[in-house]
Parts: structure tokens; sequence; C-alpha cells
């Protein structure tokens, strides 16, 4: 099964691959034990940070993509934040091209606050302190719920 990466985990892979130890104070893990088939107690999500036209922050699972940014912060000046935005939510496995923004929607208010929890939690272990998230404004979606076991996937 294709497991998640990130750019993050480049340096760390390259160190490894070549019979270097992998400082302790580094971020982000080898790739090696993946390209040696182990895929074991490897992350579920990756964290993104945003700062080429934006401040903001993202976390993706196999399902979800959630994203938030920080109104008001340039990218340029600020490299972070202790306020940010809700500003989408994809199922990327009912819309793997990303055309329809879910945030908001009541039906999917308990994926984002999962996608929150994990966001939160991947920017505090990058050293960020924990913001203060806005909720999007709520959108009422009819019957559709997101089940428990669909939101945390």
């Amino acid at each position: 099964m294709p497991q998640l990466v990130s750019l993050i985990d480049l340096p760390p892979t390259l160190l490894d691959a070549a019979g270097i130890d992998v400082p302790g104070q580094m971020q982000g893990r080898s790739l090696m034990p993946l390209l040696r088939g182990s895929s074991d107690a490897w992350q579920e999500e990756v964290f993104v940070q945003i700062s080429e036209t934006e401040v903001g922050r993202a976390v993706r699972t196999k399902r979800w993509k959630y994203g938030v940014t920080a109104p008001g912060k340039d990218p340029e000046k600020d490299s972070g934040s202790d306020r940010y935005v809700e500003t989408y939510l994809y199922d990327l496995q009912c819309d793997p091209y990303e055309l329809t923004n879910l945030i908001g929607l009541e039906s999917h208010r308990e994926a984002a606050d999962r996608m929150m929890a994990r966001l939160q939690r991947r920017m505090q272990e990058a050293g960020e302190a924990v913001p203060r998230i806005e909720r999007a404004p709520a959108i009422p979606a009819g019957q559709r719920r997101v089940s428990a076991a669909e939101a945390g996937a």
C-alpha cells in the first residue's frame, strides 16, 4: 500500500542511504524502511507549511486534505501565526482532483474537527505554538453525514 511521505523526509533519507547517522533533532523520517518494504508504524498524515503566497498550514491523510490560512499575515515577513481560519477540506477518495471544497458543510464538521486536531498536533510537533483555528461559517448540507469512521480515515 502506498504511504504518505513529505519533502522533509528527504534529508534524513539521503543521510540514511549514505550510511550516516541521522541527527536526533532533524525533522522528517528516513524513507529507507519503506524502500526496503517495511511500512510498520509509518505516519498516517503529512504536514505542510505554506509560505510562498500566504501563511498557511495543511495536513493530508490518504482520505482528507485540510488547510488553514492566517489572515493579514505576509509570507515574506511572517513565518507563522497564532490565529488561522479554515480554508479547505477535500475528500480525496471521492474528489481526487479537489474540485469540491467541503469546508463549512455541517455534514463534514466531524471530519474537519478531526483534521484540525491532527493539524494542531503536527504544528506543535514542528515547534510551533498551538494556534487558534477559527471554523469556517456553517453551511447546511441536507441529510448527508460523514460517519465517525469516515471522518477518522
